[in-house]
């Protein structure tokens, strides 16, 4: 009984969506700095926050599914 190809699917999957919720976090992250450059600090730490509930998806993410950094 070998479920090699099927735990290969699902770690390439993980990885995957690993790299599209941490893109997405630092894309948002410079979002926050440019929001809070450009138009008020005040929309920077709004969008900082959501910043920052992406980076601990991402990072809950990659614990969960016991991924190394």
């Amino acid at each position: 009984m070998v479920h090699a190809p099927v735990v290969s699917s699902l770690v390439q999957r993980n990885k995957v969506v690993a790299k599209r919720k941490g893109a997405l976090a630092a894309v948002t992250a410079g979002g926050a700095v440019a929001a809070g450059v450009v138009i008020a600090p005040v929309a920077g730490i709004v969008v900082a926050a959501g910043a920052l509930y992406l980076g601990w998806d991402w990072l809950s993410f990659r614990i969960k599914n016991g991924m190394r950094f």
